[in-house]
Formats: structure tokens, sequence, C-alpha cells
């Protein structure tokens, strides 16, 4: 398990902001997971460890958690302390991951979601709310929005505003984009909202925000490739539980899946229960479906 100095963690715990990172639909995933309860888990994207904190306390079990993010992995080491060997955290790739694991698994997770934890740092500029960079990356590597907004054409900022963010107003915002050069996700923010009619703007800004991140951590290569790797580390009857958050990477799940022979248990996705929404509104779009090798 990675040792790391604690001062960041109770800042963490300080501020509360435990309390609005919720890990979405846990009893569905121990539900479909833990087929095994002494087996061995995949937390491909373990953000700051909320489900794999429940595979913990609700078996015997052994979990492997991914994350591109150094931050969370930080943060979700010293909340897994407690469970030492049982756990081991490590900074990576999950489209990869059957690169640097030399194990079969009984299950693997994943939560395609952004957390909480991420969304609300203005530093990382994932969020139209709040004043910060155009960065928009889950690592620390590769492209950046701001890359994106300076670097590619008019054409191309449109397209992936229609392809991943479904924006009917794509080509006039990416206009406005290529013409204005935002630095930041306030200026950014204000030429979307110039751009679009005004009582539905933030639909308009949450889809925008959603398609540069997307571009910017080729998150659907990523998928492809994850779903492949999944496929080559899981035991025969190991499980593989997505969790999913619009039609897109839905669709992309569902056709790696198909193409890598593994077996629909659940024909409809499950959805987060009324009383889970009350708690945490931010579930509503999740998805959940459950495959087999």
């Amino acid at each position: 398990m990675i040792c790391i100095q604690s001062l960041e963690y109770k800042n963490f715990m300080k501020r509360g902001e435990n309390l609005i990172h919720l890990p979405i639909m846990v009893d569905e995933v121990l539900k479909n997971l833990l087929w095994n309860k002494k087996g061995v888990y995949i937390d491909a994207t373990v953000g700051l460890g909320g489900h794999t904190l429940a595979i913990l306390k609700n078996s015997e079990s052994n979990v492997i958690g991914i994350d591109l993010d150094k931050k969370q992995i930080k943060l979700a080491s010293e909340r897994l302390r407690a469970f030492g060997k049982r756990v081991l955290l490590v900074i990576g790739n999950y489209g990869y991951m059957d690169r640097f694991l030399n194990i079969k698994v009984d299950g693997i997770l994943f939560d395609f979601g952004i957390s909480s934890y991420q969304l609300d740092d203005p530093e990382r500029g994932f969020s139209y709310r709040k004043e910060g960079p155009l960065d928009m990356r889950y690592g620390k590597g590769g492209t950046t929005a701001k890359d994106i907004i300076e670097n590619w054409s008019e054409k191309k900022i449109a397209e992936i505003l229609y392809l991943y963010g479904e924006e009917k107003f794509s080509k006039v915002i990416a206009q406005k984009i290529k013409k204005e050069i935002p630095q930041s996700t306030s200026e950014l923010a204000l030429i979307v909202r110039k751009s679009v009619p005004r009582e539905r703007a933030h639909k308009h800004l949450s889809k925008v925000f959603q398609a540069l991140r997307i571009a910017v951590n080729e998150e659907f290569l990523n998928i492809e490739k994850g779903i492949n790797s999944a496929a080559n580390l899981l035991k025969e009857k190991g499980k593989l539980v997505v969790i999913t958050y619009h039609s897109k990477e839905e669709k992309l799940v569902c056709s790696k899946t198909r193409e890598n022979n593994l077996k629909f248990i659940t024909k409809k996705p499950i959805l987060p229960s009324k009383a889970e929404f009350l708690k945490n509104p931010r579930c509503r779009s999740a998805h959940l479906r459950v495959f087999e090798k």
C-alpha cells in the first residue's frame, strides 16, 4: 500500500469533504460484484476509495484500486490504511491494467463518473461554477482544455462538442471560442452563455465542459481499452460491474463487452433508488450494468 504524509488527508477531513463524496449505488455494486467473498477484485476507478471501502468491509476479499489522479490515490490510501495488505493502490490508466497486473481476478468495477472531490476543486478546471484554469486532466501529463482551445481548429472543436456533449449549438460556440480564446473556466462559461438561450444556459454549460473533459482525457478510447483489459483479467464466471452516466458511454460499454464475449447479466440498466437520489442528486443519470466472463 502507498505510504504518504497524512496532512493532506487531515485537511480534507477538516473541510468536511468526506461528507460530500458519496459513492454511487454501493448496495447494488456489492450485490452484483461480490460473488466470492474471499476473492480478489479490481476497483479500476478507485477515486477516494468509497466503493473499495465497502467491498473491504463487507467481505474478506483483497482489492486493487487504480486511478490516474495522484491526489485521490493519496487520500484513498489514508482512508483505507486500516485494511493493510488487503488493499493495493496503483497510480495508472485502467486502459492498460492488463499490462501492469499479472493476475486473474473475481470481479472488476468501473465507475465512469467524475468525483465530487475533482469537480469541486477549482484548480482542476472541471466545473463552470468555479473560477479556475482550463485544465480538466485526471492525471498530470497530456493535453489540457487550454491546449485544445488554442491549438485545435474551430471545426474540430465543434465536432467534439457535438459528439461528446450532444451540443446543438456546437458550431456557434466553437466559433466564439476560437474568436475570443478564453483563458479560464469563467471566461469559457461566459462565451457559452452568450451563445445559447439564457433560460437553459446551465444545460449547455454542462455539455460543453463534459465534451472538453472527455476529449482531454480520451475517455472513450480508454473505456474501450479498459473493457478489453477487464476481459483479459477476469476469471471464468468473474463479474464486471460498470456505472455509466450518459448514453454514449453506455452504448460503448455494451458494444465492447459483446466484442469480448462477456455475458449480459442485466438486460436493462439498474437505476439509483429514490432514496439515494434524495441523498445524492448527482447520481440521477447513473446506469449500472453487470456482465460475466
